[in-house]
């Protein structure tokens, strides 16, 4: 948090409520540090953050009775019980990176007051997600060892894990701010890199359960892979507002060269996920194909690609129409500055 309000004496400062507002900026703006939201310079954060609230669940909701009998039973096979654990193996180690990337590196960097809120919100959901997922493992009887110890074991993992951590924690070092233009473009660089986690490294793993859930198998798990995704999808639209709302409020950091950077990185994103993704699947499994992955994983990078106001790469439709079933329309473009968010229910997926 970034405040210069209550250093030093009292100088019975003559700034209006109105002027310090207006001085207020998703970054390096004026900030008393006392979270006025009202009114509001950032609506759209407020927005997010409402229908975040909307968004109440826990995993004690999902019942796994049938997926631990499918489990125990021999209802899946070794290779869809191993695709199963490592989907699950590095869903949960993103979350808790995210939890802390979010607390240390993006939050305290945040001026404005309604945005800091939705962010905080955020924390709390990805704690949620880490409980979660302990949850289902231990609802289904899984070892832990399986699934949070996967990564040293697994080469494939291990740098996965080890890019992910690289990428959230550069910006980890004593007295960093964003006042040069030099560290404001890291830090957009540090959002633009929470939304390739958030929006596409989790996608071949929600792919996985949703098709386990397409052919009835592991239900309890592809519904509260479906809660998450709904607050993922809460998520990403808030990272896209604020990495606009960055642009809009610093044009000077957003130069040619920094747009080919961060559709170079979000390409890259679009590999190694498809490269893990195979690592998951094999030569394919329920219908999953090496290819169509691919072909899903580009489809997505063009969708995170355009909301930040950079070209499509790929321009490939998605080969997963039947997805929808699971997503209720989440995969829908949209403005997520002009447009509406689903109405959310707590406790239930009405989407």
């Amino acid at each position: 948090m970034a405040t210069t309000s209550f250093e030093g004496e009292f100088t019975g400062s003559a700034l209006t409520n109105a002027e310090l507002i207006n001085k207020r900026k998703v970054i390096n703006g004026e900030d008393d540090g006392l979270m006025q939201v009202s009114p509001l310079k950032h609506p759209w954060a407020r927005e997010i953050f409402k229908n975040m609230q909307r968004n109440n669940w826990v995993a004690e909701e999902v019942p796994f009775q049938k997926d631990k009998e499918q489990w125990e039973n021999g209802d899946l096979t070794e290779q869809e019980k191993t695709t199963f654990l490592r989907a699950l193996a590095f869903a949960s180690n993103l979350d808790g990176l995210l939890v802390n990337s979010l607390s240390e590196i993006i939050k305290p960097n945040i001026t404005s007051p309604e945005v800091s809120l939705a962010i905080a919100r955020q924390i709390y959901e990805e704690c949620l997600h880490v409980d979660s997922y302990s949850v289902m493992i231990e609802a289904i009887g899984l070892d832990p060892e399986d699934v949070y110890g996967l990564y040293r074991r697994d080469k494939v993992l291990f740098y996965k894990n080890k890019k992910v951590w690289e990428s959230m924690f550069k910006l980890k070092k004593p007295g960093f701010n964003t006042k040069s233009k030099e560290n404001a473009t890291l830090f957009l660089e540090a959002c633009t890199t929470n939304l390739i986690f958030e929006g596409i490294f989790f996608f071949s793993a929600f792919l996985v359960f949703y098709n386990f859930g397409r052919n009835n198998k592991m239900p309890g798990s592809k519904e509260m892979i479906q809660f998450i995704n709904r607050d993922e999808d809460l998520h990403v639209q808030l990272f896209v507002n604020i990495i606009n709302e960055i642009k809009k409020e610093n044009p000077d950091i957003w130069t040619q060269e920094l747009q080919e950077k961060f559709s170079k990185n979000i390409i890259e994103a679009v590999q190694m996920e498809y490269e893990w993704g195979c690592s998951c699947i094999g030569d394919g499994i329920l219908g999953l194909t090496p290819a169509t992955l691919k072909q899903y994983l580009q489809f997505i990078g063009d969708m995170r690609l355009q909301s930040i106001g950079l070209p499509k790469a790929f321009n490939v439709t998605n080969p997963y129409p039947w997805i929808d079933e699971f997503t209720q329309g989440s995969m829908i473009e949209v403005n997520f500055f002009e447009g509406t968010v689903r109405e959310y229910q707590s406790g239930t997926l009405e989407w």
